[in-house]
């Protein structure tokens, strides 16, 4: 098949969403379809457009501002969509926010064209409770009337699936999941000796905590109570990779560092290198950085709230409430040596390598793509 994937972003702008995009793009490739990613040119600086790697002109302004990922881009672009679909036979976009995936959704939907759209998140709480409204009125309608119009829509994780078709209204039947998973040849087990250099290249003492995290730097993460909980604990090393107007260089702590976009080889051994990932986010479906840091042995301390767009199993997560002195208590335990999943690491690769596999992913989009042309040939005055 001739596959066209859609997202507002792509790396070294880093999300959940561009990791899923990365991955369904490398194993479609490899099954022998042809696949051209449709994205924007956000960051500056970023890989050039090519046939196959399509990148629009657009502007930042809603991210920068109100941490809403929704480029602007100029609605003459409508018509590279329309010649890019003439071309392909599917479409997969990913997300109903505002920018180049709604106006893609728009285009496609008027040339009748096999879609399937993937909503990563639910409706992500933000500073202004009125752009939290509205956010919310746009993404539900839009969900709505994609369905009407004969679009399939998926989930990452249940939590969401869920949310939709009780605020939306979706028909369960008209909703699929497409779970996230993990690139396998990229993320897989950090042996000791690889584990001892990581900490090494990046200067992580033996005898100190080293907590991760890897995202965004917004809010909805909970960068404002990592800031409090780094302030709190002097003797733990807190190492932030990512990049975002919450950046924890602002905070001046002696035991904050901060490393911007790595490859996924070197991810790898960033995750590994450290003793456990902390993510107290909010707003999320299921955060791609989990599944990659369990299958490189690194245990994770999550909130309740994202633990829910996975659903199951808690006794292979650390999970608290969004507090301080939550992930505080929780952070005391593993410098005392209580928490076991620290020193579990090949059980928590062997759990993600079982559970999180793009491969299965890729094959279920692959089956609603023939399903929505065997219905496209199946349709009346065909």
């Amino acid at each position: 098949m001739r596959i066209l994937l859609i997202s507002n972003y792509q790396p070294p702008h880093m999300g959940g969403i561009e990791f899923a995009c990365d991955a369904l793009r490398k194993c479609w490739t490899r099954l022998g379809h042809e696949v051209t990613w449709l994205t924007t040119d956000i960051p500056p600086g970023a890989v050039p457009s090519t046939d196959r790697n399509v990148r629009v002109r657009a502007w930042n302004i809603a991210e920068e501002i109100w941490e809403i990922n929704s480029p602007l881009v100029a609605p003459w672009r409508a018509g590279l969509i329309r010649r890019l679909a003439a071309n392909h036979d599917v479409t997969n976009i990913h997300s109903l926010a505002p920018g180049l995936s709604s106006l893609a959704l728009r285009t496609l939907v008027r040339l009748g064209m096999p879609t399937v759209v993937t909503q990563h998140v639910g409706i992500i709480p933000l500073r202004s409770r009125l752009l939290t409204r509205l956010q919310n009125l746009m993404i539900v309608g839009r969900a709505r009337w994609a369905v009407r119009n004969g679009i399939l829509l998926t989930f990452v994780g249940e939590a969401v699936r869920r949310w939709f078709i009780e605020h939306a209204g979706i028909p369960e039947d008209r909703t699929w999941m497409t779970p996230a998973g993990i690139n396998q040849s990229d993320f897989y087990l950090v042996s000791p000796e690889e584990r001892r250099a990581a900490r090494r290249r990046w200067h992580l003492p033996e005898n100190r905590l080293a907590v991760l995290f890897v995202g965004r730097f917004y809010e909805k993460k909970g960068m404002p109570l990592l800031k409090e909980v780094a302030r709190r604990c002097p003797e733990i090393v807190f190492t932030f990779r990512g990049n975002g107007p919450d950046d924890p260089r602002n905070w001046r702590l002696p035991n904050v560092s901060v490393i911007g976009y790595l490859s996924a080889q070197d991810l790898r051994l960033l995750y590994g290198a450290h003793d456990l990932l902390v993510l107290p986010s909010v707003g999320e479906g299921w955060p791609a950085v989990v599944p990659q840091a369990m299958a490189c042995g690194l245990a994770c301390l999550i909130s309740e709230e994202t633990f829910q767009g996975y659903g199951r199993d808690r006794h292979m997560f650390m999970v608290c409430q969004r507090k301080v002195e939550e992930i505080i208590r929780i952070l005391r335990q593993a410098e005392d040596g209580k928490v076991s999943l620290l020193h579990d690491r090949e059980a928590l690769s062997s759990y993600a390598q079982e559970n999180w596999n793009w491969d299965r992913t890729a094959s279920i989009y692959l089956d609603l793509f023939r399903r929505l042309l065997y219905e496209k040939c199946s349709a009346p005055g065909r």
